[in-house]
């Protein structure tokens, strides 16, 4: 017995059909036992036999358009594995034998326990959020700010949710909405502990590059929700998937480090800390005030000797691009 699948574009099984005889024939003419409603494929276009030692062979009848394997070289005769798909004309297909080996069956969780999931994922990222406006508050806490930040988080994880989900339904037949949802949340909630992460480590150790480059991580994460999202479509070719994806976040750190080289020396030196923290947080040692002061009376003296001086187009007078 050998089975006969019809692929579709991610190489999902749209059509199966079973060969009981000594071969299979192929085609788009209806004398074929599997008849392929495709222009491209000829009327009798593929043979599929048994050999002599056993192994299913795939055996191009004389078609014009010809026989073809995945790494997209015409053949004229394939012993197939089962695993490799073959094409003829524009229709992918996979042969295999009925003793083929399939995979252990999974088990699914239902939507009733991925709701669960979702709704306490959702509770860390709003707690996370409202304290996050709580440690920002340096002037009298308006209520406003404590509803309008969530309820645009809420605005913003729904839209976004809801447009992987219709990407779901399209290429693969149903949506999966609370599936996305909760990867989403999860790449949210931990976007957030990243964040205080870098804010927190920047201050304790005085690294500024810490908060300058913190975009890497976040354009990095950001790759690896669109991942997540891209497999929960469809389970093949995930490491092309992966590979687009990531090469895409790589090429936009690039181009954003470009740009921050480029406008660092006519930016004055910011603040990279978003929020007050408290002392004990510090691990860096602090400067003594001799040195403070001292560092003070240069920048002093320079200041002074720069408003003898013409100023450069768009910079300082007297002072170096790092200062």
């Amino acid at each position: 017995m050998i089975w006969i699948e019809i692929l579709g574009r991610h190489r999902e099984v749209v059509a199966r059909y079973r060969g009981d005889g000594a071969e299979v024939r192929i085609g788009r003419g209806y004398d074929n036992d599997v008849v392929i409603d495709d222009p491209y494929v000829a009327p009798h276009h593929l043979r599929v036999y048994r050999a002599e030692d056993g192994k299913v062979v795939a055996e191009d009848v004389g078609s014009a358009g010809g026989l073809y394997t995945d790494d997209a070289r015409r053949q004229a005769r394939v012993v197939v594995d089962g695993d490799r798909p073959l094409r003829i004309g524009r229709t992918q297909l996979r042969i295999r034998d009925a003793s083929h080996p399939v995979a252990p069956e999974r088990v699914a969780a239902p939507a009733a326990r991925v709701w669960p999931r979702a709704i306490g994922l959702a509770v860390a990222v709003i707690a996370l959020e409202l304290l996050s406006v709580w440690l920002g508050e340096t002037v009298e806490p308006k209520i406003s700010r404590y509803v309008l930040a969530p309820a645009l988080l809420v605005v913003l994880t729904l839209g976004w949710t809801s447009m992987w989900a219709v990407l779901n339904r399209i290429f693969a037949g149903h949506a999966h909405f609370e599936r996305h949802l909760v990867i989403a949340l999860a790449a949210l909630l931990v976007f957030s502990v990243f964040e205080e992460l870098v804010d927190i480590g920047a201050f304790a150790l005085s690294w500024r590059l810490l908060a300058d480059y913190s975009y890497v991580g976040a354009w990095a994460l950001f790759a690896a929700l669109c991942f997540f999202h891209l497999r929960e479509i469809g389970p093949t070719r995930l490491r092309l998937k992966a590979g687009i994806v990531f090469g895409l976040g790589a090429a936009v750190v690039a181009a954003q480090a470009l740009a921050q080289s480029e406008l660092r020396p006519w930016m004055s030196r910011q603040s990279y800390l978003r929020d007050l923290k408290p002392p004990f947080v510090r691990i860096a040692t602090p400067q003594d005030d001799e040195a403070f002061f001292a560092d003070a009376g240069q920048l002093k003296a320079k200041l002074d000797r720069a408003r003898k001086e013409e100023s450069p187009a768009g910079g300082v007078p007297g002072l170096d691009a790092d200062e």
